[in-house]
């Protein structure tokens, strides 16, 4: 009976554990996409609905609720475009307009663009969320021409440019 009763402890601690961590994963997926017909470089960030919401609720004081207030989910808009610089291989600002914002299931989804940079390489960070978390990682997608890079952006890389090459290749 003692057994049974370890061993159904065991089983609560690990589900309870595992459901815990699961959602500590601190994580954004952002990607640049060349998009030759518009000559536009087009970004789109996702975030986890419910880290924005705790982290903005962090940041902010009076956040509400980034599922349906209307002025949290612009403070949250916001502070992503503050977190977010591009450059040109020759360090010049790629000035990123802001197109809009949205909610989508339980992803919270900036989007902003640029005109097409003229450059070799592009020269990225991305901060948001790492004043909260250090684990937070952003990764970032590049593409352009069929082909795909990527980089991985956390805390401690914020103090360099993350260097994505423009030419096919590795």
């Amino acid at each position: 009976m003692f057994k049974k009763v370890i061993a159904s402890a065991l089983l609560l601690v690990m589900f309870t554990t595992n459901s815990s961590f699961a959602h500590q994963q601190k994580e954004a997926y952002i990607s640049l996409l060349f998009n030759q017909r518009s000559n536009k470089l087009e970004v789109s960030h996702r975030f986890l609905l419910h880290d924005a919401e705790h982290g903005l609720a962090r940041v902010i004081d009076g956040a509400g609720d980034l599922s349906i207030d209307e002025a949290t989910q612009k403070r949250f808009f916001e502070y992503v475009q503050t977190h977010f610089k591009a450059r040109t291989q020759t360090d010049k600002p790629i000035e990123l307009e802001p197109v809009g914002y949205e909610v989508e299931g339980k992803y919270f989804w900036v989007y902003q663009e640029a005109n097409m940079p003229d450059t070799e390489s592009l020269k990225l960070r991305h901060s948001a969320l790492h004043e909260l978390w250090p684990a937070q990682t952003n990764h970032i997608n590049v593409e352009k021409d069929g082909w795909v890079k990527s980089v991985r952006i956390q805390k401690k890389d914020n103090a360099r440019w993350q260097i994505v090459e423009l030419i096919k290749g590795d």
